[in-house]
């Protein structure tokens, strides 16, 4: 027997991005790079933490739009479309590592994070199963990305006296995802969503967010 499905509506979906966005400031990675507390050993730590991340997020896109129907079109070509415009950004995550003097193991050889690899897993599951919701998904991260990327990425420059092309990844993502999150939600509020299907973006918004804050909030940053 199948658990009854929630119910949502687009005002609930944008309260609750909107609540996951504002947590993000919550994590202690987050607190250490307000607070000038931030150290190389912290910044290689959230590096190697979101390579994986990055490097598999194009094919959770490709897959959650090859499971699409059509009945979705318009979130089944952007979630195509946003899968080739992330194709390269985990190359910015290994040239910020080289550019900052990392010598640990390469993070192509190394399994992902345990707070990583649950994220990663959770995006597996919503290609598969709520394929649409990969988009909720991302609507999260591409706001916390456009609230948080510019400010805290200066804040990242000042506190550990490093270069804009020492910060490639969080610093270009602070100004791409600007434009993302305007065009998801624009995507996002156009497409025609059932109450179930509400549903299911809501709760894809409330784990990712919840999942992509400890990626910041881990051991490495106590």
């Amino acid at each position: 027997m199948h658990p009854p499905k929630t119910l949502g509506s687009v005002e609930v979906f944008d309260k609750t991005v909107a609540d996951q966005i504002a947590a993000f400031e919550t994590a202690r990675l987050m607190k250490r790079v307000a607070a000038g507390a931030v150290t190389m050993a912290h910044y290689h730590a959230i590096l190697t933490t979101l390579f994986h991340q990055t490097y598999s997020s194009l094919y959770t896109f490709a897959k959650a739009a090859a499971n699409c129907t059509w009945r979705h079109e318009k979130i089944k070509e952007y979630l195509l479309q946003h899968a080739e415009e992330e194709r390269t950004h985990w190359r910015w995550v290994l040239d910020d590592l080289n550019n900052t003097g990392y010598t640990g193991p390469s993070p192509r050889t190394t399994f992902p994070h345990p707070t990583c690899e649950a994220y990663i897993s959770f995006n597996e599951k919503i290609a598969e199963r709520i394929p649409i919701a990969r988009l909720a998904i991302a609507a999260v991260l591409e706001g916390i990305g456009a609230h948080f990327g510019g400010l805290y990425g200066k804040k990242l420059l000042d506190g550990l006296k490093i270069t804009p092309k020492q910060a490639s990844f969080f610093l270009s993502h602070g100004e791409t995802d600007k434009v993302h999150n305007k065009e998801l939600t624009e995507v996002i509020h156009a497409s025609d969503l059932t109450p179930e299907e509400w549903g299911g973006m809501i709760h894809a918004a409330t784990i990712a967010g919840i999942f992509y804050r400890a990626m910041y909030d881990h051991e490495a940053f106590a």
